[in-house]
């Protein structure tokens, strides 16, 4: 079975794919797709399409698209694992904390397996996510966090705190799903940059 190399995380060349074998590895993202969400100078970017190799039970058709801050393969770094990702998507399912939370679980869970299952030692319970409707929000926006691991540098436990909102595209009979996440806490400086990149999607 293929899967992606990268599995949406750049690595580098695909260097850091350590021990998962796979034939093709994300694309980079094209000028119209960059058009559509510009990358912060220093910023690495990839796309792929939905649902991943990694986690082909995930009930999304699409593309991901992805921007990840200079820090993030950094352990040191303040910017450490803090990126975002929009998901563009065809015919989504219903936008709701329970539903998201289901399938962000099921997506970390297979991204570390197939990065790190041959390498760490993963345990199948530990992932989970746990989100809810931000207030005032109509039911557009979710916050909370993400429990996973890192396994592109430390094998550890990491948790991620996300923010997570539904945009309609009806020019392109779409909806893009953007996520911020990052292990450093909301009010930290971090966050304006990560909010300002997930701002300047362009959904029409």
């Amino acid at each position: 079975m293929k899967r992606n190399a990268c599995v949406g995380l750049l690595l580098v060349g695909c260097a850091l794919a350590l021990d998962v074998r796979a034939a093709d590895p994300p694309k980079a993202a094209t000028a119209e797709q960059t058009a559509r969400w510009p990358v912060p100078a220093g910023w690495k970017h990839e796309t792929f399409p939905l649902p991943p190799d990694f986690a082909p039970e995930l009930p999304y058709h699409g593309t991901e698209d992805l921007r990840f801050m200079p820090g993030y393969f950094a352990p040191g770094a303040s910017d450490f694992w803090s990126y975002v990702f929009v998901w563009w998507l065809h015919d989504p399912p219903a936008f709701d904390a329970k539903g998201l939370a289901a399938s962000l679980t099921t997506y970390y869970r297979g991204l570390s397996n197939a990065v790190g299952g041959s390498k760490y030692k993963l345990d199948p319970a530990y992932f989970r996510t746990v989100l809810s409707p931000v207030q005032g929000s109509n039911g557009t926006r979710l916050a909370g966090q993400v429990f996973t691991y890192d396994v592109f540098k430390t094998g550890q436990p990491i948790t991620l705190n996300v923010e997570a909102e539904l945009r309609p595209c009806p020019a392109t009979k779409q909806a893009a799903i953007v996520v911020v996440l990052s292990p450093k806490d909301t009010g930290d400086a971090v966050w304006k940059s990560l909010r300002d990149s997930a701002g300047a999607v362009v959904c029409n």
